[in-house]
């Protein structure tokens, strides 16, 4: 007698497990050269939270929380250091060459490279 549970379990293991992977988002972007970014560095955990460093910040000026929008894209939303009150909204969307464009508003903002770890 064949047991239905057993590969139906199986399957549900595998499933679990592969939405443990990070989103490819994750990590520590940097402007990339010539960029002429406003941002110098955007660091993205695994916890859902992010930091967005303008050019020339030590700190973070924003302080972001990140929920998955695609397999390749995150939805940003952060609030300046200097006001807490007000809310900004970016979205990073990965590519597969190690880059990112960070957008708000529909319009680049920054264009990232993964930086190394």
């Amino acid at each position: 007698m064949k047991r239905p549970g057993i590969p139906l379990a199986c399957l549900a293991a595998a499933l679990a497990l592969a939405g443990c992977a990070p989103h490819p988002a994750a990590g520590t972007w940097i402007a990339a050269p010539g960029s002429g970014a406003g941002f110098q560095r955007l660091e993205v955990t695994y916890e859902g939270r992010a930091d967005l460093f303008a050019a020339g910040e030590a700190q973070a000026g924003r302080h972001c929380f990140w929920s998955g929008d695609s397999a390749r894209t995150i939805a940003l939303a952060c609030k300046p250091a200097s006001n807490p009150d007000l809310e900004e909204h970016y979205r990073l969307v990965v590519e597969g060459d190690g880059t990112a464009t960070l957008l708000r508003d529909g319009e680049q903002t920054a264009r990232l490279t993964r930086q190394a770890r």
